[in-house]
């Protein structure tokens, strides 16, 4: 079966009720899962608790208070017991089915892109129609920002220092994933997962700590040059599972096709859109 750990925000306000929906919906997906939150942020252990999953306190933070990757990862490996991991971002919530997902041939990665939604309220998952229920944007929140990982128990038994909820480490993962030449496979259509929208004010810089504050930067050092001249996606997926079959995915002209949408993307950003069209 399966592990699914996280690093969660406190369980305060809007960010409160997007997370349990989150976890819940996990519940509701995979049963018997086994669920991990780690941090001690305010209301995080009694979130666990109440939503009867295990609780992990004692990680790694950076200076400015970024929880470690490196040290989340050997906790959860250590305290898995399943073969196959999950490290989720705490406000996805997935609408699809997982089942093919734990069958893959190890090592291997499984990502997939995600769209938007605006929640404000709990999910009743005691509602069987509760999938279609969740409306959602259609805007893609494009190849590049991963929020989900699922992988063969021993893939990252080694990884550099990276902060967690700053850019760079999930685009190292996939490169990581490939140079062990584990079998990285795109499972976007087959979850079908959401992420609900928040603020940034957990951050006293706001986004932009996010992605060029200190912790970031660090993560840039840590992910290379390489990893940052091509920034490893959906895109780079050499497989594509869906509910019935998994077959190649060409990557034709991949390191093209990831530059025209980062210049794309910057320049709707400019323009104050939404840096992927619906």
């Amino acid at each position: 079966m399966l592990t699914l750990f996280t690093v969660p925000k406190g369980f305060v306000g809007h960010i409160g009720i997007i997370q349990r929906n989150a976890i819940r919906s996990w519940q509701a997906c995979i049963p018997g899962v086994q669920i991990i939150l780690f941090g001690s942020d305010d209301g995080v252990a009694e979130a666990a608790v109440e939503l009867q999953v295990e609780h992990g306190s004692a990680i790694r933070f950076s200076a400015y208070g970024a929880p470690m990757l490196d040290s989340v990862f050997a906790q959860a490996r250590a305290r898995s017991i399943h073969p196959i991991l999950c490290f989720a971002n705490a406000d996805i919530i997935f609408r699809g089915y997982l089942g093919p997902l734990l069958s893959l041939e190890v090592p291997f990665l499984a990502i997939g892109e995600s769209v938007d939604a605006e929640l404000f309220e709990s999910v009743c998952f005691a509602d069987e129609n509760w999938r279609s229920k969740i409306t959602d944007r259609c805007v893609t929140r494009g190849p590049f920002a991963l929020d989900f990982f699922f992988f063969s128990r021993d893939l990252y038994v080694d990884i550099p220092p990276f902060r967690i909820g700053r850019a760079r480490y999930d685009n190292w993962m996939v490169w990581s994933a490939l140079r062990q030449r584990a079998m990285v496979v795109d499972v976007g259509n087959l979850l079908q997962a959401v992420h609900q929208r928040h603020g940034y004010g957990h951050l006293s810089g706001g986004q932009k700590e996010a992605y060029r504050g200190f912790d970031a930067l660090q993560n840039e050092k840590l992910a290379g040059i390489w990893c940052n001249l091509h920034l490893h996606s959906v895109h780079d997926a050499r497989f594509v599972l869906t509910a019935d079959s998994l077959v190649e995915n060409p990557r034709r002209f991949a390191f093209f096709r990831q530059w025209r949408l980062r210049l794309v993307g910057k320049i709707r950003e400019l323009l104050g859109l939404s840096p992927f069209p619906a």
